[in-house]
């Protein structure tokens, strides 16, 4: 208001007019300006309380919505976290227990090669016997059918005698 005041006042001094404010009806719409306020507000005070209000609670029930779902999301947090440790440790001792496993896999196939490798020298060993005994039985063969195909006349004697130093 103030400003329309200086406005007026400053309009008509540039323009050299005389200013009464006797002849305005400013102060009878000021009046009525007022008046329609209070009818307004007398009208809408309640409605606007009511809205003020509900706006108010809308906003403190969703505020608390939030919160309760932060809560809810930092509680899942919290149990994310704990089960990623539980995981952390079980990791661990699975490895653990595979390295173990891993020890005790490496001496046992370590006890079973060295098993084998005896149970393979061992049949080679009779194996060569074998061998050499049906070697023996050839040359004896051999022997005594040359022997036998000479007729030559010998005693039992002689041909063990012979058959001693062949096989010796």
């Amino acid at each position: 208001m103030k400003y329309l005041f200086c406005f007026l006042f400053g309009a008509s001094f540039l323009f050299g007019a005389d200013i009464n404010l006797s002849d305005t009806d400013i102060v009878e719409r000021v009046i009525n300006f007022v008046i329609f306020i209070a009818i307004i507000w007398y009208l809408l005070a309640d409605k606007l309380k009511k809205l003020f209000s509900d706006r108010r609670e809308s906003i403190a029930k969703k505020l608390d919505e939030v919160q309760e779902k932060l809560k809810i999301a930092n509680k899942t947090k919290e149990q994310a976290l704990q089960k990623l440790e539980e995981a952390k440790e079980k990791a661990i001792d699975i490895v653990a227990i595979a390295k173990k496993e891993a020890y005790l896999i490496v001496q046992k196939i370590d006890e079973q090669s060295k098993v084998d490798i005896e149970n393979l020298i061992k049949n080679n060993e009779i194996l060569m016997d074998f061998e050499q005994k049906k070697m023996e039985k050839e040359v004896i063969q051999d022997i005594l059918f040359e022997l036998f195909s000479q007729e030559a006349s010998f005693e039992n004697s002689d041909y063990l005698n012979i058959l001693n130093k062949k096989v010796s």
